[in-house]
């Protein structure tokens, strides 16, 4: 096939993508959706190949080290326009513990990249803040009351949320616009963050985590988006499948369960386009 012609597909197949999304019951802001399984796999590699290629140099570099003997590693990166005196949204991308580390390069996947592609910062120009922790930010033990599994975060945790404070304290930063994301253990951190200060943001995607079950009246006032395969075996899908059960009756929570895809296969195209940054950036904390 030759290469304009794929250039052709792959347009119209991104231009599809977000057609479907923006006109079908997925964009309700809560409630459960299950989405099938995606047949598209020239669009996804496309795009995870278009992802992946963004320039890393676009975050700089920075370590902190809070009240914890371990410092964390961490990169960030500031839209253009950033030094006027508009205030911008800060969003926190946690990492899986597959980049778990210090080289501070490790921890920029696919969602730290896709926030700041061209298309999304056009849209929903933002902050972002992609720590790197040098040991697991959560760890999971069985909840005996649910039989399933909860997470219970790390001290590394802690020091990545004083990094936040001091951040949202010495930049132009819309304090009622923080917002949190992450994949696997770092999803898994997100609903500990949220546990930790419920009151610092304004909502969260956890994407094939873990939640925590101890803090289900706080964590009932924010806005919290699961996202999951019912394949997942690594992190199993009933822990968010229980977890959204109980926090159902909030209309806080969304949850898109991905029919037939495992842990590591869930970027699927419907969550590699405008509609993460989209749904994050219509909360605001009171």
């Amino acid at each position: 096939m030759p290469a304009k012609t794929r250039t052709v597909i792959f347009i119209l197949s991104l231009v599809l993508c977000c057609g479907i999304l923006s006109c079908s019951k997925r964009v309700h802001t809560f409630g459960k959706t299950i989405i099938p399984e995606s047949t598209d796999t020239f669009y996804l590699k496309k795009r995870i190949a278009q992802i992946k290629r963004f320039d890393t140099n676009a975050f700089t570099k920075g370590t902190f080290k809070g009240n914890a003997d371990a410092p964390i590693a961490y990169r960030f990166f500031k839209p253009e326009g950033s030094n006027s005196k508009k205030k911008l949204p800060m969003v926190i991308v946690f990492h899986g513990s597959n980049a778990v580390g210090t080289d501070n390069n490790s921890q920029l996947g696919i969602l730290a990249k896709l926030f700041v592609m061209n298309e999304i910062q056009a849209k929903y120009p933002a902050f972002i803040l992609a720590p790197q922790f040098p040991s697991r930010s959560s760890n999971y033990t069985l909840d005996k009351n649910r039989n399933v599994l909860t997470s219970v975060p790390q001290p590394c945790l802690q020091t990545a949320l004083q990094l936040i404070d001091s951040l949202k304290n010495n930049l132009n930063v819309d304090q009622k616009r923080i917002y949190l994301i992450g994949f696997s253990m770092g999803a898994s951190s997100v609903i500990n963050a949220l546990s930790l200060q419920p009151d610092l943001f304004a909502a969260g995607i956890s994407i094939s985590g873990i939640p925590q079950f101890d803090h289900i009246k706080e964590l009932a006032n924010t806005p919290i988006w699961l996202i999951h395969g019912n394949m997942d075996t690594e992190n199993p899908f009933k822990s968010d499948a229980q977890f959204f059960k109980e926090l159902n009756s909030s209309n806080k929570i969304r949850f898109w369960e991905f029919d037939k895809l495992s842990h590591n296969d869930i970027f699927a195209p419907a969550i590699l386009t405008t509609e993460l940054p989209r749904w994050l950036f219509r909360h605001h904390r009171k």
